[in-house]
């Protein structure tokens, strides 16, 4: 099974409440596991928080200001929706900009509204918001960085480079209808979570800037719902955060899933190290 194939079917499993253990299932869990095993300690944290409350979604919702005249804002800045005009590609940017603490929301884009170029990011106040033709404008320029949905390229100044950087060059990657993005601020770092796997940093180099959530479309009635998860400030880690992190490190993804059956721990403690 390819890794494509691989990680789009942790989904089914986890959708599959009656599913029995088998060893695909056990596979599965080992990949997740070595991909937990990159995770950044402070995005484990931030996960294990509570979402903030619906008021602070709204309030890192989509501007209603800054956006392509050819998108309408919904749901108090929680969707929008790109009208249906031809040779244009259009943007939405965030109401809030970050420059600094750990950032995630949920992108919620269904697969079939992306058309050719589906593009979601970050940028600049000063990133264009609106050009004519279609293309992937969203990490075209200095001012943004942005991962293709339907190449699995991240472009900044038309620079490329292959993400989840583990693809060859022949597969294709699925991404699914709602998947996240982390924005660390104070590591200048950006990446993704898709089924619950972090795919690892996808650009850096961001540190001392001011950067907003973006998307750019071409599909015409298409809706791009974002959900504000959470955020961490850079607080120092806890001592059992630090323990675990460079366990992961000493041990090494690839021997990780060992821990299991080499080490003679709890398994409480076990599941804490590798999940």
């Amino acid at each position: 099974m390819d890794l494509h194939s691989f990680v789009r079917s942790i989904r089914t499993n986890h959708n599959n409440n009656n599913s029995k253990t088998n060893t695909s299932g056990n596979s599965q869990r080992e990949f997740v596991s070595q991909c937990h095993a990159d995770r950044p300690a402070r995005l484990d944290r931030l996960l294990q928080q509570e979402s903030v409350t619906a008021e602070v979604q709204v309030l890192n919702s989509w501007s209603l200001v800054h956006k392509s005249p050819h998108i309408n804002i919904r749901n108090e800045g929680l969707v929008g929706k790109r009208r249906p005009v031809a040779k244009s590609t259009d943007c939405m940017r965030g109401r809030v900009g970050y420059t600094h603490g750990l950032h995630v929301w949920t992108i919620k884009w269904p697969a079939d509204c992306r058309g050719t170029h589906a593009m979601v990011g970050v940028a600049t106040e000063a990133a264009p918001l609106h050009t004519t033709g279609y293309c992937s404008l969203v990490g075209s320029n200095e001012e943004s960085w942005g991962w293709d949905l339907v190449r699995n390229k991240c472009y900044h100044n038309l620079n490329e480079q292959t993400y989840p950087n583990w693809l060859t060059s022949n597969e294709i990657f699925d991404i699914p209808d709602e998947f996240m993005v982390v924005l660390d601020m104070d590591d200048g770092t950006l990446g993704f979570i898709v089924d619950q796997i972090y795919l690892g940093v996808a650009f850096d180099g961001l540190k001392g800037k001011k950067l907003f959530p973006v998307i750019s479309t071409v599909w015409g009635n298409g809706e791009i719902g974002i959900k504000y998860e959470s955020c961490l400030e850079p607080n120092p880690l806890l001592l059992r955060e630090c323990c675990r992190q460079v366990i992961r490190k000493s041990v090494g993804k690839q021997r990780i899933n060992r821990i299991r059956s080499e080490i003679v721990l709890p398994n409480k403690l076990k599941n804490y190290i590798i999940q």
